[in-house]
């Protein structure tokens, strides 16, 4: 049975961190009253601080982006915007990074990610391109309409990628939360007998970026050593999302079938992940989804998948948007160099602890 209470910290650059800076309370409090003033209030502040970032990081220069429609099942339609270098000659075509942002399925918008996604598109070796999807969020839509939308775009790129000058031999998927969920879905979804029969579009790999592949209400506690040392349990005080607002955001949701495996895909049986793409984790170890991540990278690479694990220890769920964290910097490395592990042509497999690189190391 798996152990990894370890992973839980102390981190030294989080302690010291905490001594400068007053984090703010997570989920609702009082002046938030409902979900949607959460969601209006984050967004917001992500925006900004998307839009000071791109300033600051001279992105603006260099990278640009235009939006398309993508239709969905229901006759409604949703925005994917793509961003490319600016200075792009397409002599042939370049690779994909479709991405499915983060937020509890409650936040996030079509602009909140523009910094993290020309991050990406800036520091590639490669030209490459990524695909951001503005899904539809909770509590106006329930489930399945965030995995309805995260597939039903994947069948739009399949469509749509000749004409976006996007490689199709060269397609990887990736999210962070609750996007790393909709990610998780999208490729177990399309590796079933169906859609390979059909000549679609196929992944060359995934990018699993703090996921939450597990509902609350079907939390596999049994594949571990102890339901007292897991990170279900350890953190449910946790920074930035302890359990109250993992469980908000779960009720928010309204799934009917928590235990459906596309919903919770480290439920998924052996059969269901045979053959799945290659996968690059990054971990939180302060997180209460560290476990279902790890627990989940076991049970791929067990199947036969090539994955590359990334343990940030005693760090919490969302530490990136603390920009000066040294492990701030390195997650950002962990993510291109997964893209480019996912391109290219090694297979090699392996588990990387990212203690906060300092003075004396």
């Amino acid at each position: 049975m798996a152990d990894y209470s370890d992973y839980q910290g102390p981190n030294p650059e989080w302690i010291e961190l905490l001594r400068t800076t007053i984090l703010p309370p997570p989920g609702l409090r009082p002046g938030l009253e409902t979900p949607e003033e959460l969601r209006d209030l984050t967004n917001a502040t992500r925006e900004q601080t998307a839009s000071l970032d791109l300033k600051k990081a001279g992105l603006l220069t260099k990278v640009q982006w235009a939006d398309h429609e993508v239709p969905t099942r229901d006759a409604s339609a949703i925005t994917a915007r793509v961003y490319k270098l600016k200075e792009l000659s397409l002599s042939q075509p370049i690779p994909v990074y479709l991405f499915f942002h983060g937020g509890g399925y409650l936040m996030g918008s079509v602009s909140s990610d523009d910094a993290i996604c020309s991050r990406i598109v800036a520091a590639s070796p490669i030209p490459i391109m990524v695909v951001s999807i503005n899904y539809r969020h909770t509590p106006e839509f329930k489930h399945p309409t965030q995995h309805n939308d995260a597939w039903d775009s994947f069948e739009w790129l399949s469509r749509s990628i000749d004409d976006l000058g996007g490689d199709r031999s060269s397609v990887v998927v990736g999210g962070i939360s609750a996007g790393g969920g909709l990610a998780a879905f999208v490729v177990l979804y399309a590796n079933r007998k169906e859609w390979k029969q059909d000549g679609k579009l196929q992944i060359k790999g995934q990018v699993l970026c703090i996921p939450w592949i597990a509902h609350p209400q079907s939390y596999p506690f049994h594949l571990l050593a102890s339901k007292e040392k897991s990170s279900y349990v350890q953190n449910i005080d946790a920074p930035i999302l302890p359990r109250r607002c993992h469980v908000l955001f779960a009720d928010l949701l309204d799934a009917k079938d928590p235990g459906d495996i596309f919903l919770s895909p480290i439920l998924a049986p052996d059969t269901a992940v045979k053959g799945l793409p290659k996968t690059v984790f990054l971990v939180a170890g302060q997180d209460p989804l560290r476990d279902e991540a790890l627990l989940y990278a076991e049970k791929l690479k067990v199947n036969g998948t090539p994955t590359t694990v990334h343990v940030f220890p005693g760090l919490p769920h969302g530490f990136r948007r603390f920009a000066s964290l040294t492990s701030a910097l390195r997650w950002d490395w962990c993510v291109n160099e997964g893209i480019q592990w996912c391109i290219g042509d090694s297979d090699q497999s392996s588990f990387k602890v990212e203690w906060p690189i300092t003075d004396s190391t």
